[in-house]
Formats: structure tokens, C-alpha cells, sequence
């Protein structure tokens, strides 16, 4: 399917700002995609903005000197769907950016999910698929940074936005068509949730490798390591495993965890520095700075080993079912692929293993296989599995 590429423009001028909003609030929608590059710092440094419309694409290079806050609030306040693919990612860099996330997003990977036509489908399948346009992947992992942009970059920069532009009008028919446009207002709306792109500092934890080594005195003190190394790579724009590498981590909770036995309760912040001290990182030396922010720490994981050992966290673990339910669970996730093959829904948006068991185990907790538009057609499942088998 060969249609010929829009005008193209690249923004590195001020003066050329004005025409690029106007273009942005008149447009029905904006296709939008970014190139960035995280490997050295905390928050995602943007190396270049792509955004089509009906008329236009736009290359907009932040590495310019442009101040940005104006295109930013127009992508959020835009009227109609911000498109883009797999788009957590640019979300997240959105939020950064401009404090919020669009009023209406589409994400295409999402939308051939609910039309069954693949799973966590990538960007080039789809369009293969759908346009029978082959993308040239090949500057995916090219150095974005790099001024000025071959014209290799700037021509993947390019495809990937035209295409998106030509996906989402075809996409969108067919949902409408099929009757699940709503659902897919549903799943983006979802999606679009600040406190998806934000976890707390105090459940950073739960994402350290390794820490079902761990025992419970262990983790208290890893969920307080884990808070401090996020708020220093914040304050620093640096990434995590240059502040403290989860090893590092790792190393310091067990010290703790094994001293803990010996140690006289209640736990002091003097019993917990020499073996909170790490041997090389932010904390290490004994600038005054360090020193002070070394004794909070310390003082921050006595006060939580010091509370009753109940309160220490613990692994999250999939409930354990007995012989019984495990068969209903085996029947529902048959059920569940029958379903989503005769509606045409890819099977792992319609409903996990994982939620289903779940359910299983908490049936009367709400979850989002009890809400929306999954509620009706999980309905028949979730009875069953809510029905208790006869001995």
C-alpha cells in the first residue's frame, strides 16, 4: 500500500514554533512517536520528537535550545486521540515533560489486542500486516544524540510516524465497526494513569533481582535501601544501578538480616550504620553531607526492623490452591481461549492466568475481570469458578 510521504518539517528555530502549534491544535489527531536515550541518566533524555497530522509530519529536535513547555501542553490538551504504539514509554516521557499525560491516547498495540489480530504485536509486524509497508528497523538502536541526523535517521524518524498516522483511521474503523470502540476507551483510559508511570519509592523494592534471598528482616531492610537509592537517582538524574547496584543492595540487607539475631532490641541507628556503610557510592567517604544522609538511612531501617516482625514486608506469592480448584482453574483458562477465539480477542487482554487464579482466591475482590466490558463476557467463567465444586 504506497501512498507518498507529507511535507516534512524540521523544528530547530523559535520562529518555527507558532506553525507547528496551530498545526497541532487543528489536527483531528497526532500520530507521535519519540526517540530517547536512558542509559545515563534517571529520567529519559529526549533526543527527538516526531508527531504527524493529516498534513505534515514534524521533526522536532529538542537538542536545539527550544523550549518545549508550549508543544508539550498543546500534545496534552490536544482534542483528539494522541496515537502512538506500545506508548507506555512516551508516556512515561510525557509525564516528565509536561506534568500530565493526554486527554485521549490510542495505542495501536492495544487496539490489535481487542481485534485479535496479535499479541503485544511490534510496531514493523503491524504495518506489515496492515499497510504491507516493511519499516527499516535497522536505526532503532542508532545514537539519537548524534547531530547532525543521517538521513537514515531522519527517514526511520519519519516512517514511523507516517505509518502510525495511516494505522490509526484503519484501526478505528474496525473497532467501531466490531462494537468494542468503547472498549478501547476503557483499556486507554486505564493506561492512561499517572500512578502507572510513578510507583512509590517504597515498593521499588519488589523489582531488585534477587531479593527472594532474602528473609523477612532482610526485605524490611531492602524496602528501605531500595526508597533511599530511588530518591538519590532522582535528585541526581542518575540511574539506579549507577547510585547502588542491586548487588550492592543485596549485600547490605543480609549483612543486616543475619546482625539482627545479635543485635540488643531495640535496634539502634549505631548498630545499624557500620553495616549500612557501603564501600563505594553516594553514601561512601565521610563528606558531611554522606555522614548526615548515611544516619538517616540508618536510623530509617532500625525504625522499621524495630517494629513487630509481622509488619516486616514479605514476598508477594501466588495463592496456593488446593486439587480441586486447580481444575476449575484448568477448565476456566479453557474456557477463557474459547472465548477469546470466537470473539476475536487476543487471549491475554481479555484475561491472565494470573488474574484468574486470583479471582479464584479472592472472588469477591473487584479486579478489571469483574468490571467493564470483560464483566459480561467473563461472567459464565467467573460463576463457575465462584461455585464451589461438589465433593
Amino acid at each position: 500500500m504506497s501512498q507518498a510521504t507529507p511535507p516534512v518539517y524540521l523544528i530547530t528555530r523559535p520562529e518555527q514554533v507558532p506553525p507547528l502549534l496551530e498545526a497541532l491544535a487543528s489536527a483531528d489527531f497526532l500520530a507521535l512517536d519519540t526517540e530517547f536515550f536512558r542509559e545515563r541518566t534517571y529520567y529519559p533524555q529526549l533526543a527527538l520528537l516526531q508527531v504527524a497530522t493529516n498534513e505534515a509530519v514534524w521533526l522536532i529536535d529538542p537538542l536545539s535550545g527550544l523550549d518545549l513547555a508550549p508543544v508539550w501542553e498543546q500534545i496534552v490538551t490536544a482534542k483528539g486521540a494522541v496515537v502512538m504504539h506500545a506508548g507506555d514509554q512516551d508516556l512515561d516521557l510525557i509525564l516528565s515533560a509536561a506534568g500530565r499525560l493526554p486527554q485521549r491516547i490510542f495505542d495501536t498495540q492495544i487496539a490489535t489486542e481487542l481485534l485479535g489480530i496479535g499479541a503485544q504485536m511490534s510496531y514493523s509486524a503491524l504495518t506489515e500486516a496492515l499497510l504491507d509497508v516493511t519499516l527499516d528497523k535497522a536505526e532503532t538502536r542508532s545514537d539519537w544524540l548524534a547531530r547532525p541526523l543521517s538521513d537514515a535517521q531522519y527517514n526511520y524518524a519519519v516512517q514511523d510516524v507516517v505509518q502510525l498516522q495511516r494505522l490509526y483511521p484503519l484501526l478505528h474503523d474496525r473497532l467501531t465497526k466490531a462494537g468494542r470502540i468503547d472498549w478501547m476507551a476503557e483499556e486507554t483510559e486505564r493506561q492512561r494513569q499517572p500512578d502507572r508511570f510513578a510507583p512509590r519509592d517504597d515498593s521499588r523494592w519488589q523489582k531488585v533481582r534477587g531479593l527472594q534471598t532474602l528473609n523477612r528482616a532482610g526485605l524490611a531492610a531492602l524496602k528501605v535501601l531500595a526508597a533511599h537509592r530511588e530518591a538519590m537517582a532522582r535528585e541526581r538524574n542518575l540511574p539506579r544501578r549507577w547510585v547502588w547496584g542491586d548487588q550492592a543492595l543485596l549485600d547490605i540487607a543480609h549483612a543486616i538480616s543475619r546482625a539482627i539475631t545479635r543485635l540488643p532490641r531495640p535496634v539502634t541507628a549505631e548498630d545499624i550504620t557500620p553495616l549500612a556503610t557501603p564501600r563505594k557510592g553516594p553514601l561512601s567517604g565521610d563528606a558531611p553531607a554522606r555522614v548526615k544522609r548515611l544516619r538517616t538511612l540508618a536510623a530509617e531501617i532500625a525504625d522499621a526492623l524495630n517494629r513487630p516482625s509481622a509488619q516486616w514486608p514479605s514476598l508477594p506469592r501466588p495463592p496456593s490452591l488446593p486439587p480441586a480448584q486447580r481444575d476449575l482453574l484448568k477448565s476456566a483458562q479453557k474456557r477463557l481461549a474459547g472465548i477469546a477465539t470466537r470473539d476475536s480477542i487476543s487471549p491475554s487482554r481479555l484475561a491472565t492466568s494470573a488474574e484468574l487464579k486470583h479471582h479464584l482466591a479472592n472472588p469477591d475482590r473487584p479486579s478489571r475481570l469483574t468490571q467493564g466490558w470483560r464483566a459480561q463476557l467473563l461472567a459464565p467463567v467467573l460463576q463457575d469458578l465462584d461455585t464451589p465444586a461438589t465433593p
